[in-house]
């Protein structure tokens, strides 16, 4: 595990993608241009911004921050829609600068405390990876049956603190530059990158090559969910593709055979059709919609494990 040299604050880099979306950039700069000053006697926080457009739009808006981090702000452009290219170059770049990596999403904003939550858990385990939780936040003016059924209460599972992980997340980890610099050929696939997976693919691979992966409980990033993301056929699309992604992953790292794979997805589907009427019986509300999704995101298990594959976009 890096620890930096004696005397010397820890060289952390915030590893950011984007992608058309200059606005909610400008937020995630300015919280961690917050997390660097409110940290600064226990590390120096540069950012590495990835501009996914080919006109790189994200230029003005990242270079508008050039002088808010001590280790400055290295702004690169990929322009080839291809996420998991994108990724290596945060990487590569972030790993010049930095003694350890923190890796988010451009649509989310981290806790004030988040880089220091990751710390601890990286300090306390020694582990090589960690990873925490994401919470999604909705806009007040979400459809109110969204927070009656509870429905994203369902996507994020509570993981006790220090757990150890077989995979981990790019909206919110830690990755320790030793354990990158030492494995230089393992990095994102790019044929994950245009329809998903890839963080999930370069997770099992790492955690086969040795890299100890756990999970940070109170290192917490909130997505900031769309309105337009939050309409029924827009979620039942997304719950499809997440358990297409699944499949796919799952059957490509050899974690788990076809077969296996699709009986997952079919014990699943038979929960979530069975879910509205076991509520019904406990004289509780059915839940319809929040069972259709687990039902999309089933299908979606069950067909990526028969070969098919959903584009993300």
């Amino acid at each position: 595990m890096t620890t930096g040299q004696p005397g010397e604050a820890l060289r952390v880099m915030a590893c950011v993608c984007t992608y058309r979306r200059n606005e909610p950039l400008r937020r995630l700069l300015e919280r961690l241009a917050e997390i660097g000053d409110a940290s600064a006697e226990r590390f120096r926080l540069g950012v590495v911004v990835v501009d996914d457009n080919p006109g790189g739009a994200a230029e003005p808006v990242a270079m508008s921050f050039a002088e808010r981090f001590p280790l400055g702000l290295q702004y690169r452009r990929s322009g080839k829609q291809n996420i998991s290219l994108g990724r290596n170059i945060a990487i590569e770049t972030g790993s010049e600068y930095g003694d350890v990596l923190v890796m988010t999403d451009d649509d989310c904003i981290p806790d004030l405390v988040w880089i220091d939550r990751l710390l601890d858990t990286w300090q306390r385990t020694g582990a090589d990876s960690v990873s925490g939780p994401l919470v999604t936040e909705l806009p007040d003016d979400a459809p109110a049956w969204i927070r009656e059924q509870q429905v994203f209460d369902f996507d994020h599972p509570q993981i006790p603190e220090g757990s150890r992980l077989e995979i981990g997340q790019t909206n919110n980890s830690l990755l320790d530059v030793a354990w990158l610099t030492a494995h230089p050929q393992h990095r994102f696939d790019p044929e994950y990158g245009r329809i998903g997976g890839e963080d999930m693919m370069f997770f099992h691979g790492a955690v086969r090559l040795g890299m100890r992966s756990v999970h940070s409980a109170h290192a917490i990033v909130r997505q900031h969910e769309p309105l337009e993301d939050l309409t029924y056929r827009a979620m039942l699309r997304a719950r499809y593709w997440w358990g297409n992604s699944e499949a796919v992953t799952n059957v490509a790292s050899g974690s788990a055979a076809r077969p296996r794979v699709f009986a997952r997805g079919a014990k699943r589907l038979l929960a979530a059709v069975a879910m509205p009427l076991k509520r019904l019986l406990a004289r509780k509300s059915p839940r319809l919609r929040v069972a259709t999704m687990s039902a999309a995101r089933a299908a979606g298990l069950m067909t990526g494990a028969l070969g098919l594959r959903a584009n993300h976009h």
